[in-house]
């Protein structure tokens, strides 16, 4: 018995050292995508999955500067076409969008994402509004739905 209570004392004091001891250990948490799904407001159906508009259709500028085309992917899974903007907290920035589909603009987007660099890098996103759209966030997902008049 003593032989089986010294054993177990000493693992849980090997257990216990090398859950203390995170010296020179990094972590990383990257920052987490923005993604933006354009439904019909009367019906509900993604206008990119039911060929309403096309990837080609949307066009994203920096409202900070105009004359900046904003990069942005078209994720499809699922069924469900997205846009995304995965770049966003890489760094420290103040983000402006406008998300226009043939010259009018659908909706506006503002965040300003911190860049913390520490110990454990992560990322804090503060001020995040969408703007000149009605729009609810499905938690299932992580998706920002965009109610959107097709007749455009």
């Amino acid at each position: 018995m003593k032989t089986t209570l010294k054993f177990f004392l000493f693992f849980l004091f090997i257990i216990n050292y090398g859950c203390n001891n995170d010296e020179g250990i990094l972590c990383f948490t990257e920052p987490a995508p923005y993604s933006f799904e354009l439904v019909d407001k009367t019906t509900g159906k993604n206008l990119l999955t039911n060929g309403t508009f096309k990837s080609t259709d949307i066009v994203v500028k920096d409202l900070d500067d105009s004359s900046k085309n904003v990069k942005f992917d078209i994720i499809s899974e699922n069924n469900l076409n997205v846009i995304r903007f995965g770049y966003i907290g890489w760094e420290t920035e103040n983000i402006n969008y406008s998300v226009s589909i043939h010259g009018k603009n659908i909706y506006d987007f503002h965040v300003k994402a911190t860049r913390v660099n520490n110990k454990c890098s992560y990322t804090e996103y503060k001020d995040f509004k969408i703007g000149n759209a009605a729009y609810e966030f499905d938690k299932t997902n992580g998706v920002y739905k965009i109610f959107v008049d097709p007749k455009i």
